[in-house]
């Protein structure tokens, strides 16, 4: 069975639209931080995307408004700029800046598994360096549900790859976060079956977009990218 990749960023910007900047007025800053926008998310998935000549699935407004990857049922799909407004203005927000994208990769793992492949998923993520108060030991994490076989050989494909290009970086297994989590990809493994859709993320510690370290953050971008390019070809193989 053939594969086929499929990369997403669903916090790769923090724009706000005309007719809810109302709703930043009394904190516009906010939208410049983790909270507002998972800082560096698009620069890496453009790398990664040139580097495997894909195209990629980017969501650019800001999660503040709505998470794209929170489940329905998920107290944080709205944040506190948003969960108060009036019901319909909630399902305003949901059908034009939610529902599009998840139903876009949704069709499109559809269409790869209709044409006989395995759709490998792969969202793309950044994290804060300093959470309550405490330095996270992570540089790089690989997210994956630790259920799925597949999706733990070519996590462990791809820290390997990464490793051989970086071996200072600390690679971490289902960090900063749990890879079972509530998320889109968990969402779309109980669409589709194991052998049909691989649902990964990769996290990457915020502090490489620091001005400081910008001869390091462009390494890291050119090795996540070569070394996803060589795990799928392994794994392929």
């Amino acid at each position: 069975m053939g594969t086929q990749l499929i990369i997403t960023c669903e916090h790769a910007g923090n724009e706000v639209p005309e007719e809810f900047h109302h709703l930043f007025e009394d904190n516009p800053e906010i939208l410049e931080t983790h909270r507002g926008i998972d800082i560096g998310a698009l620069e890496l998935t453009n790398a990664i995307s040139d580097r495997l000549n894909k195209e990629p699935y980017l969501n650019t407004v800001t999660r503040l408004l709505v998470d794209l990857n929170r489940s329905t049922q998920s107290p944080t799909l709205f944040s506190e700029f948003t969960r108060e407004q009036p019901l319909h203005v909630r399902e305003q927000i949901f059908e034009k800046y939610y529902q599009p994208h998840r139903e876009k990769i949704k069709e499109k793992v559809s269409e790869i598994i209709s044409n006989g492949e395995q759709a490998i998923h792969v969202g793309i993520h950044t994290f804060t360096p300093i959470w309550k108060d405490e330095e996270r030991e992570v540089d790089v994490g690989f997210l994956f549900d630790p259920r799925s076989k597949a999706e733990q050989h070519f996590c462990y494909l791809w820290r390997h790859e990464l490793n051989q290009r970086s071996l200072e970086l600390r690679l971490k297994m289902n960090e900063p976060y749990r890879g079972s989590m509530d998320g889109f990809t968990t969402y779309l493994r109980r669409q589709f079956s194991d052998d049909n859709y691989l649902g990964l993320e990769i996290e990457v510690n915020q502090r490489f977009t620091k001005s400081s370290m910008e001869e390091e953050w462009k390494q890291l971008k050119e090795d996540i990218g070569k070394s996803l390019q060589a795990t799928i070809q392994i794994f392929n193989n």
